[in-house]
Protein backbone atom coordinates (compact mmCIF):
# COMPACT_ATOMS: atom_id res chain seq x y z
CA UNK A 1 0.00 0.00 0.00
CA UNK A 2 2.79 2.36 1.07
CA UNK A 3 5.06 1.66 -2.39
CA UNK A 4 2.02 2.44 -4.53
CA UNK A 5 1.17 5.83 -2.56
CA UNK A 6 5.03 6.64 -3.25
CA UNK A 7 4.73 5.77 -6.71
CA UNK A 8 1.62 7.72 -7.13
CA UNK A 9 2.99 10.66 -5.78
CA UNK A 10 6.45 10.18 -7.83
CA UNK A 11 4.40 10.03 -11.08
CA UNK A 12 2.10 12.99 -10.41
CA UNK A 13 5.45 15.23 -9.27
CA UNK A 14 7.10 13.96 -12.68
CA UNK A 15 4.25 15.82 -15.13
CA UNK A 16 3.98 18.83 -12.39
CA UNK A 17 4.81 22.28 -11.88
CA UNK A 18 6.81 22.21 -8.35
CA UNK A 19 6.79 25.76 -7.09
CA UNK A 20 9.24 27.01 -4.51
CA UNK A 21 8.59 30.50 -2.90
CA UNK A 22 8.59 32.77 0.47
CA UNK A 23 6.10 34.77 2.42
CA UNK A 24 6.75 37.23 5.27
CA UNK A 25 4.18 39.04 7.46
CA UNK A 26 2.91 39.73 10.58
CA UNK A 27 1.80 38.18 13.78
CA UNK A 28 0.11 38.52 17.32
CA UNK A 29 0.63 35.68 19.76
CA UNK A 30 -0.48 35.07 23.39
CA UNK A 31 -0.43 32.06 25.66
CA UNK A 32 -3.30 30.43 27.36
CA UNK A 33 -3.50 30.66 30.60
CA UNK A 34 -4.38 28.30 33.66
CA UNK A 35 -6.96 28.39 36.97
CA UNK A 36 -4.56 29.03 39.05
CA UNK A 37 -3.33 32.35 37.50
CA UNK A 38 -5.84 34.20 35.93
CA UNK A 39 -7.31 35.84 38.26
CA UNK A 40 -4.02 37.14 39.94
CA UNK A 41 -2.34 38.27 37.02
CA UNK A 42 -3.75 40.99 34.27
CA UNK A 43 -4.63 39.62 30.75
CA UNK A 44 -2.57 38.36 28.21
CA UNK A 45 -1.92 41.01 25.24
CA UNK A 46 -1.67 39.61 21.57
CA UNK A 47 2.22 40.10 21.17
CA UNK A 48 2.63 41.60 17.52
CA UNK A 49 6.00 40.36 15.59
CA UNK A 50 6.97 39.50 12.15
CA UNK A 51 7.22 36.30 10.83
CA UNK A 52 8.42 34.13 7.19
CA UNK A 53 8.88 31.23 5.94
CA UNK A 54 10.58 29.48 2.42
CA UNK A 55 8.35 26.61 1.17
CA UNK A 56 8.28 23.97 -1.51
CA UNK A 57 4.30 23.24 -3.20
CA UNK A 58 4.80 19.73 -4.33
CA UNK A 59 0.92 18.86 -6.42
CA UNK A 60 -0.36 15.65 -6.12
CA UNK A 61 -3.29 16.33 -8.41
CA UNK A 62 -4.68 19.64 -9.73
CA UNK A 63 -6.54 20.80 -6.82
CA UNK A 64 -3.93 19.37 -4.00
CA UNK A 65 -0.36 19.86 -2.83
CA UNK A 66 1.78 19.41 0.46
CA UNK A 67 3.49 22.17 0.97
CA UNK A 68 6.56 21.49 3.58
CA UNK A 69 8.00 25.08 5.35
CA UNK A 70 10.69 26.36 7.22
CA UNK A 71 9.25 29.25 9.06
CA UNK A 72 10.62 31.78 11.75
CA UNK A 73 7.38 32.64 13.83
CA UNK A 74 7.91 34.88 17.29
CA UNK A 75 5.23 33.86 20.11
CA UNK A 76 5.02 34.97 23.54
CA UNK A 77 2.53 37.58 24.98
CA UNK A 78 2.55 41.14 26.21
CA UNK A 79 0.96 42.69 29.44
CA UNK A 80 0.17 46.81 29.05
CA UNK A 81 -1.61 47.54 32.24
CA UNK A 82 -0.89 50.35 34.66
CA UNK A 83 0.64 49.00 38.11
CA UNK A 84 1.32 50.26 41.29
CA UNK A 85 5.06 50.84 41.94
CA UNK A 86 6.68 48.51 44.28
CA UNK A 87 3.45 46.28 44.72
CA UNK A 88 0.31 44.59 43.99
CA UNK A 89 0.53 42.72 40.32
CA UNK A 90 3.58 40.84 38.93
CA UNK A 91 4.92 38.52 36.48
CA UNK A 92 7.46 36.25 37.34
CA UNK A 93 8.47 37.85 40.59
CA UNK A 94 9.12 41.26 38.63
CA UNK A 95 6.91 44.44 39.54
CA UNK A 96 6.17 46.18 36.54
CA UNK A 97 6.38 50.67 37.06
CA UNK A 98 3.63 52.73 35.95
CA UNK A 99 2.71 52.48 32.71
CA UNK A 100 4.76 49.81 32.34
CA UNK A 101 4.56 46.82 29.40
CA UNK A 102 6.39 43.37 29.51
CA UNK A 103 6.53 40.92 26.26
CA UNK A 104 7.75 37.85 26.76
CA UNK A 105 9.54 36.92 22.95
CA UNK A 106 9.91 33.10 22.55
CA UNK A 107 11.89 32.65 18.78
CA UNK A 108 10.95 29.69 16.84
CA UNK A 109 12.19 27.70 13.77
CA UNK A 110 9.24 25.52 12.73
CA UNK A 111 8.46 23.25 10.04
CA UNK A 112 5.07 22.94 9.31
CA UNK A 113 3.83 20.02 6.60
CA UNK A 114 1.01 21.44 5.15
CA UNK A 115 -1.63 19.85 2.72
CA UNK A 116 -3.38 22.64 0.29
CA UNK A 117 -6.51 22.21 -1.27
CA UNK A 118 -7.31 24.99 -3.90
CA UNK A 119 -11.08 26.03 -4.55
CA UNK A 120 -11.68 27.24 -8.03
CA UNK A 121 -9.98 27.31 -11.04
CA UNK A 122 -5.96 27.40 -10.79
CA UNK A 123 -5.24 29.08 -13.50
CA UNK A 124 -6.64 31.98 -12.26
CA UNK A 125 -7.58 33.99 -9.36
CA UNK A 126 -8.71 31.11 -6.47
CA UNK A 127 -9.15 30.56 -2.72
CA UNK A 128 -7.26 27.86 -1.06
CA UNK A 129 -7.32 26.15 2.31
CA UNK A 130 -4.22 25.18 3.86
CA UNK A 131 -4.22 22.81 7.10
CA UNK A 132 -1.67 20.11 8.83
CA UNK A 133 0.58 19.72 11.91
CA UNK A 134 4.03 21.67 13.09
CA UNK A 135 6.82 21.23 14.77
CA UNK A 136 8.61 23.59 16.54
CA UNK A 137 12.00 24.76 18.04
CA UNK A 138 12.64 27.41 20.68
CA UNK A 139 15.99 28.55 20.23
CA UNK A 140 15.85 32.19 21.69
CA UNK A 141 14.14 33.27 24.87
CA UNK A 142 14.14 36.72 26.25
CA UNK A 143 11.86 39.79 27.81
CA UNK A 144 11.58 43.05 27.59
CA UNK A 145 10.23 45.61 29.97
CA UNK A 146 9.52 49.29 28.93
CA UNK A 147 9.25 52.00 31.73
CA UNK A 148 6.27 54.24 30.89
CA UNK A 149 6.37 52.54 27.41
CA UNK A 150 9.31 54.31 26.39
CA UNK A 151 12.68 52.76 27.52
CA UNK A 152 13.26 49.21 26.55
CA UNK A 153 15.10 46.94 29.12
CA UNK A 154 15.96 43.73 27.90
CA UNK A 155 16.52 40.77 30.16
CA UNK A 156 17.17 36.83 30.17
CA UNK A 157 13.98 36.25 31.76
CA UNK A 158 12.46 33.31 30.14
CA UNK A 159 15.55 31.27 29.31
CA UNK A 160 15.01 27.93 30.52
CA UNK A 161 11.61 27.96 31.67
CA UNK A 162 9.83 26.96 28.21
CA UNK A 163 9.85 24.07 26.46
CA UNK A 164 12.34 23.75 23.19
CA UNK A 165 10.11 21.13 21.30
CA UNK A 166 6.37 22.13 20.24
CA UNK A 167 3.83 20.12 17.97
CA UNK A 168 0.92 22.49 16.82
CA UNK A 169 -1.99 23.18 14.52
CA UNK A 170 -1.90 25.16 11.61
CA UNK A 171 -4.68 26.27 9.49
CA UNK A 172 -5.16 29.43 6.81
CA UNK A 173 -7.46 30.39 4.24
CA UNK A 174 -5.41 32.58 1.38
CA UNK A 175 -6.04 33.75 -2.20
CA UNK A 176 -3.13 33.36 -4.98
CA UNK A 177 -3.34 35.00 -8.36
CA UNK A 178 -1.40 33.28 -10.87
CA UNK A 179 1.13 34.89 -13.02
CA UNK A 180 3.81 33.63 -15.38
CA UNK A 181 5.98 31.28 -13.79
CA UNK A 182 4.54 32.15 -10.59
CA UNK A 183 2.53 32.73 -8.16
CA UNK A 184 1.35 36.01 -5.98
CA UNK A 185 -0.38 35.52 -2.73
CA UNK A 186 -2.17 36.41 0.48
CA UNK A 187 -3.11 34.75 3.54
CA UNK A 188 -4.51 34.64 6.71
CA UNK A 189 -3.61 32.12 9.20
CA UNK A 190 -3.82 30.63 12.83
CA UNK A 191 -1.58 28.30 15.08
CA UNK A 192 -2.85 26.37 17.99
CA UNK A 193 -0.06 24.29 20.19
CA UNK A 194 -0.86 21.02 21.12
CA UNK A 195 2.30 20.70 23.24
CA UNK A 196 2.43 22.09 27.36
CA UNK A 197 5.24 25.00 26.69
CA UNK A 198 6.13 25.77 30.62
CA UNK A 199 9.62 23.71 31.78
CA UNK A 200 8.44 22.36 34.79
CA UNK A 201 10.02 19.29 36.42
CA UNK A 202 7.19 18.79 38.61
CA UNK A 203 3.99 19.87 37.24
CA UNK A 204 2.52 20.12 34.19
CA UNK A 205 0.57 23.04 33.55
CA UNK A 206 -2.10 23.71 30.26
CA UNK A 207 -0.15 26.08 29.07
CA UNK A 208 -0.24 26.68 25.14
CA UNK A 209 1.13 28.90 22.47
CA UNK A 210 -1.85 30.87 20.12
CA UNK A 211 -1.03 32.82 16.99
CA UNK A 212 -2.67 34.43 14.27
CA UNK A 213 -0.97 36.03 11.30
CA UNK A 214 -1.24 37.25 7.93
CA UNK A 215 1.43 37.71 5.19
CA UNK A 216 1.92 37.60 1.46
CA UNK A 217 4.38 35.83 -0.54
CA UNK A 218 5.76 34.63 -4.10
CA UNK A 219 6.43 31.55 -5.51
CA UNK A 220 7.61 30.33 -8.70
CA UNK A 221 7.99 27.66 -11.04
CA UNK A 222 11.05 25.08 -10.61
CA UNK A 223 10.05 23.44 -13.58
CA UNK A 224 7.71 23.47 -16.15
CA UNK A 225 4.73 20.99 -16.64
CA UNK A 226 5.74 18.40 -18.78
CA UNK A 227 3.67 17.46 -21.64
CA UNK A 228 1.73 13.63 -21.69
CA UNK A 229 2.73 11.44 -24.10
Amino acid sequence: MFKTLVFVLLANLSFAQIFVGVRGGVTGSTMTKFKLIENIIPDFKLLPAPSGAIFVELPISERISIQPELAFTQKGFAINESFNVGGGENLFGINIPIGGRIALKNNHLEVPILAKFKLGDSNHGHTYILLGPSVGYLFDSRTVIRVLNIFPIRTGLGTGLFKDAELSGVGALGYEIPFKNGKFFMEGRYQHGFSRVLNLPLVQLPVRNQTVGFSVGLSFALRSKLREV
